[in-house]
Formats: C-alpha cells, sequence, structure tokens
C-alpha cells in the first residue's frame, strides 16, 4: 500500500477553496475531505496537489489524507493536535508571519548553539520554535499565513543527515563536493527540512506560501553576469540549476497557485498527463535558466480585503551591465 513520504502540507487558502500538497512513495489517488487527486510521477518520486473546494467562510474544517482509500494522515497514535483548514473570513483579522534563510539542522546542541560557540551552530529554528508555540496556545492566536521569503533549502549547506545520503552516491572530493548536485539530492534536501515531525505537523494546519532565492540554488546566485557566466562554465552547474528549477516547481511554487491558476497553467497540466514527467520538467528548466522575463515566479494571494503580492526578484534579474534590472 502507498505511504506518505512528505506532507500533507496546506498551501493555497481562501474563503471557499484549500490546496493540499502530498509526496508519496508510489502512484496513487490522494483523498482529503471527499476531493480527490491522483500522483504525477517524476523520477521515481509521486506528488499530488488536491483541491478542496466549496468550504464556507471563516470555518475550520478538520481533515485527514487517504491514498488509495486507506487512512495515512494523522498517523496512528499522533501525538499531535488535528490538522486543520481555516478558510478565510472576508472580514476578520489575517496574522501573517513571514521570515527566511533556514538550514535544516538537528533541534540540539551543538546545532542550536550561537556560531561563536560552536562552528556547528545556528541558533535555534525560529520555524521548530513557531510551531512549539503554536501547540502551547489556542488555535485562535494561530497565523493564518505562514511567508517563506527565500532559502527554504540550502544547495550549499546541507545537513548533516542529507551530507550522509550525498556521501552514499557520489565521491565528495570531485565537484560540487558535499553541496547539492541533481535533483535527487535537492529532494533529500525538502524531505530533511519538512520531515521533522513538529514542522510536518505545522506545515499541515497553517498556510505555507513561498518564494525561492538564492541558497536554494547557490549563494549570489544570478547576481552579476559576470558571476553567471563563471558558474555556467563549470560542468557540473547545468544539472544543479536544472534540479534545483525542477524542484522548486514540485515542491514550492505550484502550491502558491489557486485551483483556477492551476488549470490554467498550461506546464502543470502536460505535467498531470505524462507516466513519467521528469524528461519534461527538465527542459522547462533548463529553459528558465536562460530566460529573463522577471514574472514566472511571481504570485499572489488576496487575503479577505488585502492582496499579498509576491514578487520574483532573483530569477528574472536583467544582468546586462549598464542595463541591470
Amino acid at each position: 500500500m502507498p505511504e506518505l513520504v512528505l506532507g500533507p502540507i496546506l498551501r493555497y487558502v481562501s474563503d471557499t477553496e484549500a490546496i493540499v500538497w502530498v509526496e508519496t512513495d508510489d502512484p496513487c489517488e490522494v483523498e482529503v475531505l471527499d476531493h480527490r487527486a491522483p500522483t504525477f510521477g517524476v523520477e521515481g518520486h509521486h506528488y499530488a496537489l488536491v483541491c478542496v473546494e466549496g468550504l464556507e467562510p471563516g470555518t475550520t474544517y478538520e481533515y485527514g489524507v487517504s491514498l488509495d482509500g486507506e487512512a495515512r494522515w494523522p498517523e496512528a497514535g499522533s501525538e499531535f493536535p488535528p490538522s486543520i483548514i481555516r478558510t478565510v473570513d472576508p472580514d476578520g483579522r489575517i496574522d501573517l508571519i513571514f521570515g527566511s534563510c533556514r538550514v535544516a539542522l538537528p533541534h540540539h546542541p551543538p546545532y542550536t548553539l550561537p556560531k561563536d560557540e560552536d562552528e556547528r551552530g545556528r541558533g535555534p529554528d525560529a520555524l521548530h520554535t513557531l510551531a512549539v508555540s503554536m501547540l502551547e496556545s489556542e488555535p485562535d492566536r494561530w497565523p493564518e499565513l505562514v511567508l517563506l521569503l527565500g532559502d527554504q533549502v540550502y544547495a550549499d549547506e546541507v545537513s548533516p543527515q542529507a551530507l550522509q545520503f550525498i556521501h552514499s552516491r557520489r565521491d565528495t572530493t570531485r565537484p560540487p563536493g558535499e553541496e547539492v548536485a541533481d535533483f535527487e539530492e535537492y529532494t533529500r534536501l525538502y524531505w530533511e527540512s519538512w520531515g521533522d515531525p513538529v514542522i510536518r505537523w505545522l506545515f499541515s494546519t497553517t498556510s505555507i506560501s513561498m518564494v525561492i532565492d538564492d541558497h536554494d540554488m547557490h549563494d549570489d546566485w544570478n547576481i552579476s553576469r559576470s558571476w553567471l557566466e563563471e558558474m555556467r562554465r563549470r560542468p557540473w552547474w547545468q544539472e544543479r540549476v536544472v534540479g534545483g528549477l525542477m524542484s522548486y516547481w514540485i515542491y514550492q511554487f505550484i502550491g502558491n497557485l489557486s485551483p483556477r491558476e492551476l488549470e490554467e497553467n498550461n506546464l502543470y497540466r502536460q505535467v498531470r498527463q505524462q507516466d513519467e514527467a521528469g524528461p519534461m520538467l527538465r527542459e522547462f528548466a533548463a529553459k528558465d535558466d536562460r530566460e529573463r522575463e522577471g514574472k514566472r515566479w511571481s504570485y499572489y494571494r488576496d487575503l479577505g480585503s488585502t492582496r499579498l503580492i509576491v514578487m520574483d526578484s532573483r530569477t528574472g534579474r536583467e544582468l546586462e551591465e549598464g542595463h541591470r534590472s
């Protein structure tokens, strides 16, 4: 029977709709609140976005996830509160929490120490701290939206667990060394970052929006034309870019869109029609890396009477000297 690998992650939420993202270990049909979607496959991984429609504004819904009719979430014996969808109240208050730059590390010393006490330290994980504080408070104190403003994963600074995985599959004495090399290693980064039980509960019960920044790919990505030309001369860089943009599209971007925008997205429609969408996404990622149109990853969210606009300020940069924008 299929199992959940990652998720559920509550992505888009409006006054009447929601989208739940999951990754599974086998192809299957995913069900949330009597709404269903089949998975699509990418190089041995399986994903689905379930669009839940017909909800009431300002209402809380407990939900679970079934795969091929078998309940898989919440996990048996879970110590966490039920996962919920809280639809937007058009006339209500919206609390939004934002942050960026999260290296996924174990939640204990030496990793939680300040860097001046231990070189491995990065201080407390603010996202983990948020989740713990929510567990200790009432749902009416929880934010309606968590906005993650880039560097959700660090391709150039991986966790100890991800490093073990990298060492198990290739020679790290050759470039890119102990950094991420390809799509498969990116999937491990996301699993490390979002698979922690506390983070997983947080993502299942609070709407999450995201956007890319440099460390999702490499420090100072697209900072100048000379930087980009230098990186493109490195033989491993193209595979890194393709893997990074493929994984960004799957794990982050498509969950930012509304159900209507998903249906209108040509690439998403085509991917869902493929038995294996890897070649299509590789072609898309390679092309996207060479284009500078500046709007592909931008999106908006309507939160009651407020519109949140998230602009792509990283991939769409014009880097020509004398015409940087």
